[in-house]
């Protein structure tokens, strides 16, 4: 399955610019990874302080998306700001859970708690 990244901006309203929501869907491998390194390296020049990754629609994560998902961490970690994960299927936070990556994020049901968990929100 191709691997999309789509930018979420709510329900009719932007979102602060200090947050992006990136909905992700298909396979996030070695082939894939520069398409979410490019979204987060936009979400950074943006000012962004908090990225929401909604991963309902993601089928596949190997080590190299990994590797995008902690080093968007650490460049947010630097803002004071952070990156959250929403949606997680179990055939993913399993891959996370196994990795040891899914006590390096915060998790939610939805991208909607996640936003709503954020400071400010």
């Amino acid at each position: 399955m191709k691997f999309t990244v789509h930018v979420d901006t709510g329900s009719g309203d932007p979102q602060p610019s200090s947050v992006r929501t990136l909905v992700l869907t298909g396979e996030l491998d070695h082939g894939s990874a520069s398409a979410l390194q490019k979204a987060f390296d936009e979400a950074y020049a943006a000012e962004a302080r908090y990225l929401v990754v909604d991963l309902t629609g993601l089928t596949f994560c190997d080590s190299t998306g990994i590797s995008v998902f902690l080093g968007a961490r650490r460049a947010l970690a630097a803002r004071e700001g952070g990156v959250v994960l929403a949606g997680l299927n179990q055939r993913i936070e399993r891959i996370f859970r196994l990795t040891g990556v899914a006590r390096a994020f915060a998790t939610y049901p939805t991208a909607e708690e996640a936003r709503a968990a954020l400071p400010g929100a």
